[in-house]
């Protein structure tokens, strides 16, 4: 189990049990979004998603990475991006209580809506143990449920 309550994504049965995991922790700055902009589009690569599914990805690691920071629960930021074939998920936390569903709403765009909620195929914010918060972003070409 990883922090925030959920098991990591699982792969189908009888795939090879290929799952490519990294966690990185920045410094709130200017450093953000570059770091993780790389660190999504490597994992989105290795999952072998299509070019726009990795394009979503990066704009999604740039949407995070403008308006995290202003909510994590310290003056970094911890993120854990997780890949198998087919499958990408980004964990940013922990946050302060509310910092997903803020940093959701400052991703919107007029008559558009969350930017991350629309390229994403699922987003979900998870409770941390002492009330802290973790927002889990899958996208993919073969997700669970």
């Amino acid at each position: 189990m990883i922090p925030g309550g959920e098991q990591p994504a699982s792969l189908p049965a009888g795939e090879p049990s290929r799952v490519d995991r990294t966690r990185v922790t920045v410094a709130s700055g200017p450093l953000v979004g570059p770091v993780l902009a790389r660190v999504v589009g490597i994992h989105a690569a290795r999952a072998q998603l299509p070019v726009d599914r990795l394009n979503d990805a990066v704009l999604i690691a740039d949407a995070l990475a403008a308006r995290a920071p202003a909510y994590a629960a310290e003056d970094r930021l911890p993120v854990s991006v997780q890949s198998a074939p087919g499958r990408l998920e980004v964990r940013v936390g922990p946050m302060r209580p509310g910092g997903a569903a803020r940093v959701l709403e400052g991703a919107a765009l007029p008559e558009v809506g969350s930017v991350i909620e629309r390229l994403a195929d699922t987003v979900k914010a998870r409770q941390g143990a002492g009330g802290d918060e973790y927002l889990v972003v899958r996208l993919g070409t073969e997700l669970e449920p």
